[in-house]
């Protein structure tokens, strides 16, 4: 089977999880192995970044590895593109979706932070929220809290997953896997000419739009359940590792033909 497209999360996967300075040397192999395999096409470099990062640290990764397809931002609520430096919100975010997100912004700042020092909002993020803290059992306090100013405010519909160290407040119904599926079809392909990368179990969304799905070392154990090839490597090196097999040498076999 020929793959076209090759899907991956960025924490945990092209770098380590902790917050700390990339190790330049592993980091440089992973520059030059993109490089090395640049095709000639609109697309030289067939990797969309599906993260839940904020638009602005996405556009330095697709300039750095020259990155031309649509690229997924905040786990699927924007998309951005570095041919024309454009974002746009991403499949079933909606004006009052947005407005109502804002409002749970000023009471988590307002109300729930001042008490918990431990705990920092992200900025950066436009249609999606997130918080960090080294002492992530911390946010059960805030769950709850968060529940029920939704409620009280009449949405709108949320989904509350933590990652490692974050806590992402995401709108139901806008996820990865929607993203993922809508920039295939604008790229004329679809799941089954697809591979992904993911670590944790909110990556399961690419795992269900990719044909063939592999996951680092490092990756949660929930998500390597659905994985089709577990590297014996953590972040950087397993992802090296896994542009290595079969059905990633594939993708690249593809562009250069």
């Amino acid at each position: 089977m020929s793959y076209r497209w090759i899907v991956s999360d960025i924490d945990g996967c092209l770098t380590p999880e902790t917050s700390k300075a990339w190790d330049w040397d592993t980091f440089k192999r992973l520059t030059e192995f993109f490089k090395n395999r640049k095709g000639q096409g609109a697309y030289p470099v067939p990797l969309i970044l599906c993260t839940g990062r904020p638009q602005p640290y996405v556009e330095v990764w697709a300039k750095i590895f020259d990155l031309r397809a649509p690229l997924v931002c905040e786990n699927g609520a924007v998309i951005y593109t570095l041919e024309d430096n454009t974002s746009r919100f991403g499949p079933g975010v909606t004006p009052d979706k947005i407005k109502g997100l804002r409002n749970l912004r000023l009471f988590i700042e307002k109300e729930l932070l001042p008490n918990q020092p431990e705990i920092i909002y992200q900025f950066g993020k436009e249609a999606q929220l997130s918080l960090f803290s080294q002492k992530p059992e911390l946010f059960n306090r805030m769950i709850d809290a968060i529940d029920e100013f939704i409620k009280q405010q009449g949405g709108p519909e949320l989904v509350i997953q933590p990652s490692h160290y974050y806590l992402n407040i995401s709108l139901a119904g806008v996820n990865k896997g929607e993203a993922i599926k809508m920039i295939l079809n604008q790229l004329g392909s679809s799941c089954v000419e697809a591979v992904g990368i993911g670590d944790t179990l909110g990556d399961k969304a690419i795992r269900e739009q990719v044909a063939f799905f592999a996951c680092p070392a490092n990756a949660h154990k929930e998500i390597k359940e659905y994985a089709d090839y577990i590297s014996p490597y953590p972040d950087i090196l397993g992802v090296l590792d896994i542009l290595q097999q079969p059905p990633f040498v594939s993708v690249w076999e593809g562009i250069n033909a």
